[in-house]
């Protein structure tokens, strides 16, 4: 079985961070132990940024089996005044053929539409002393490199391939180098090996990747759609539940989703005692597109009571939305679970707890955005990124802290007397605050 870690990300041009980059302690001595790494930061500083990158490359690489499409033209990802966003993440791979550094490299421009891709990039490294980095595959417009051999090199059948994909990806937004098609051309050209990397990041980085992105669940919440994210050994992705009234779904996303809720309850009663949540089905019946369907209703059961789903507060109504996959970061090496805004509604304390046991005893990667400060005091100093106010350099880890410190206490310090390389936080004057309330209520009452 190959195992892929993520091990940096450097993002230019992106939202509000004009370049910030993030490494993950990680190496292949300590391909067994979870990385769990938490990012903070004011409101506004580029947290959520990272979190958006994440989704972007889950786009990409999907494209070897789908056509997902990269997000529309109205989320404006790329920062005011510039045209060209890029995002460059380095992976370790460990496979049968032994271990690599991979790196992916992408540069996206936008139209009137969506954002699309204009250059790509796959290369890799063996593990050894003296090896030196290869490019299995490059591309930008009408110049396409598979490992040495240039778009001039192919045969004319080939070249017309190429460039007809080439077409298909831009007219679709989605990624080139990791279309569907190509397949057939990359495995004629790169070796073995090669196109088992190829696999590793396409096929099993990109199944065990989930992004849970705050700007795309809030809405289903607020609408009070609950998004399960899933992680089961036969199914991936995200199944929304509808919490205001029984719900109907088709029969392999129910069976998916009682499978999920198994798996669930045998960690819900342990972080929150007495509370597990029962299936209620009600009948089964067909569904408007003509395929069989089966109406159900959640119910959260606490002893002899049971009401539904939808009577539970927000904060474990989140926890257990994202329960399955925070159950495969603990098991399986192999998962990398991205969530923006952790703590929404989650108790300061278990939360800690979680991450405690996640960190401790996981196998997997578990980045996170937060703005609860607890973090601070369970998580190693190494695996804390902070934002700050400087946007050529977004992305920091504090330094002047001793095993005796408290991250906490430091990065507090550091807001309100400075001592790092950057500035972690544009200060705000507590006067001011209090004259603009004051002229706001004078003004308007």
């Amino acid at each position: 079985m190959a195992i892929i870690k993520i091990k940096k990300m450097n993002i230019q041009n992106l939202r509000n961070v004009r370049h910030g980059e993030i490494k993950l302690a990680v190496n292949f001595e300590t391909f067994f132990q979870a990385t769990v790494v938490g990012l903070y930061g004011q409101n506004g500083s580029g947290k959520t940024t990272i979190v958006d990158a994440f989704g972007i490359l889950k786009t990409l690489l999907s494209g070897w089996f789908t056509e997902g499409k990269l997000p529309s033209q109205e989320k404006r990802l790329i920062l005011a005044g510039e045209h060209t966003a890029s995002i460059h993440v380095e992976f370790l791979v460990e496979n049968q053929y032994g271990t690599f550094f991979v790196d992916y490299y992408v540069e996206l421009q936008e139209d009137q539409h969506r954002l699309y891709t204009t250059l790509e990039r796959l290369s890799y490294r063996e593990n050894a002393k003296g090896k030196r980095s290869k490019v299995l595959f490059a591309a930008k417009e009408k110049d396409v490199q598979i490992r040495k051999l240039r778009l001039t090199d192919l045969s004319e059948q080939a070249r017309i391939q190429l460039l007809v994909i080439q077409q298909i990806a831009r007219k679709r937004y989605t990624s080139f180098l990791f279309h569907k098609d190509l397949k057939p051309l990359l495995q004629e050209r790169l070796s073995e090996q090669e196109m088992e990397l190829m696999q590793n990041i396409a096929v099993d980085f990109s199944r065990d990747l989930h992004v849970v992105n705050n700007h795309n669940i809030a809405p289903l919440f607020e609408e009070r759609i609950m998004p399960f994210s899933i992680h089961l050994e036969k199914t991936r992705g995200l199944i929304p539940y509808d919490l205001n009234g029984p719900a109907i779904l088709p029969e392999d996303a129910f069976y998916a989703l009682c499978e999920v809720i198994e798996q669930s309850n045998r960690v819900l009663t342990a972080i929150i005692p007495g509370l597990t949540i029962k299936i209620n089905v009600i009948t089964k019946q067909m569904m408007d597109n003509g395929e069989p369907g089966i109406r159900f209703e959640f119910l959260s059961q606490r002893r002899e009571r049971e009401l539904p789903l939808r009577t539970e507060s927000e904060g474990i109504l989140k926890i257990i939305s994202v329960l399955s996959v925070l159950i495969a970061v603990y098991n399986n090496p192999n998962a990398c679970v991205v969530i923006d805004e952790l703590d929404s509604g989650v108790f300061e304390y278990l939360l800690g707890e979680l991450l405690t046991v996640i960190d401790e005893g996981g196998k997997g990667q578990l980045i996170f955005t937060s703005h609860n400060l607890r973090v601070l005091e369970v998580l190693a100093i190494k695996n804390l990124w902070f934002t700050t106010t400087n946007e050529h350099h977004r992305y920091i880890q504090l330094k002047g802290i001793k095993e005796v410190n408290n991250a906490r206490d430091v990065y507090l310090r550091a807001i309100q007397l400075g001592g790092q390389d950057e500035e972690v936080y544009k200060e705000t004057k507590t006067f001011k605050i209090k004259r603009a309330f004051r002229k706001a209520g004078v003004q308007h009452d």
